[in-house]
């Protein structure tokens, strides 16, 4: 039997690449993207996002295993959605680092610790004002949208730093040990206005394209926070800017934004009390080595005729 092909054509997870090179009956290979084109005649197995001349012009190709959580790149290849292709992400793996960076970000807004840099950078020492605005979490309302492994994670953190957790999601979920019970999204009202702070963690998709517009970044609490962690486009940021600058909010933290970059005139990087990470929440050195372990593990299945984990609704997209 011929050996697979699997065309690595992703940096993600790159320095853990090796842990494939026990894996039998395969031969690998690494590409960049713009030399996708060279490998469609036999490529049995993509690492990497997809495009269109791979899905329509490849035809070995069995199975692309994403390497992030979220797949977006399956809007602009229709033909995915219909093509005889398995697709899997690498769900699970950002738990753990998107967890710990939303409590950063929650933690940096209500300790107000960028105020506290911008005076290091002007060697100023005051604490005239920030001691009385600075904020304990224990005892928040966190609601997170969208309880997968990314808001899973989260609430595991929030819960340890003794806040109190809902959260809604699109699919039916049941109690997970966490918390005990996921509201559907039809009550995605009142997990605003009871949350203190609310966290988008959802999948970006045609149904949650702006899910938070301006009325429903209103019924928000007047203190509250706002933090973005899994895809840009899923609150109006035009919407979100112009709240926070009528005074609603006491802050709100984005580590993805739609487009991203942020345009060089997007109001974004002026607002006030708005925080911006370069989508970094995802960034750690365990993370990368758990996305390759994930392909691992489903090459493996593969072989074998196992189901593979993390299978995607290529309709749904995620």
């Amino acid at each position: 039997m011929e050996p697979l092909k699997i065309v690595l054509c992703s940096h993600e997870g790159e320095e853990f690449f090796d842990l494939l090179d026990d894996v039998p009956g395969v031969t690998i290979t690494r590409c960049e993207r713009d030399e996708i084109h060279l490998h469609t005649a036999d490529v049995d197995i993509f690492y990497g996002h997809p495009t269109v001349e791979l899905v329509e012009s490849a035809p070995n190709l069995k199975w692309i295993q994403a390497p992030s959580a979220g797949v977006e790149f399956v809007a602009t290849i229709p033909a995915l959605a219909n093509a005889d292709v398995l697709l899997t992400n690498t769900r699970g793996a950002h738990g753990p680092s998107i967890g710990e960076h939303t409590m950063a970000l929650l933690l940096a807004m209500t300790r107000y610790i960028p105020d506290s840099v911008r005076q290091q950078d002007q060697r100023i020492f005051d604490r005239s004002v920030l001691y009385r605005k600075c904020r304990e979490v224990g005892g928040m309302t966190m609601g997170i949208i969208g309880f997968g492994a990314l808001g899973r994670g989260i609430a595991q953190r929030a819960l340890g730093m003794e806040m109190n957790v809902i959260a809604v999601d699109a699919q039916a979920i049941e109690a997970t040990g966490l918390i005990d019970e996921v509201w559907p999204v039809s009550r995605l009202a009142d997990l605003l206005r009871e949350s203190d702070v609310v966290v988008v963690a959802t999948p970006y998709t045609a149904e949650t394209h702006h899910l938070l517009n301006a009325e429903r970044l209103a019924m928000m609490k007047k203190d509250g926070y706002l933090i973005v962690v899994s895809r840009g486009g899923i609150v109006d940021e035009d919407a979100l800017v112009a709240a926070m600058k009528e005074g609603h909010l006491a802050g709100a933290a984005l580590d993805v934004t739609k487009p991203e970059p942020p345009l060089p005139d997007s109001p974004l990087w002026d607002c006030p009390r708005l925080l911006l990470t370069p989508h970094t929440a995802g960034a750690s050195a365990r993370k990368e080595r758990r996305v390759v372990e994930i392909f691992r593990d489903n090459i493996l299945r593969f072989q074998k005729g196992e189901p593979l984990i993390n299978l995607v609704d290529k309709k749904r997209g995620y």
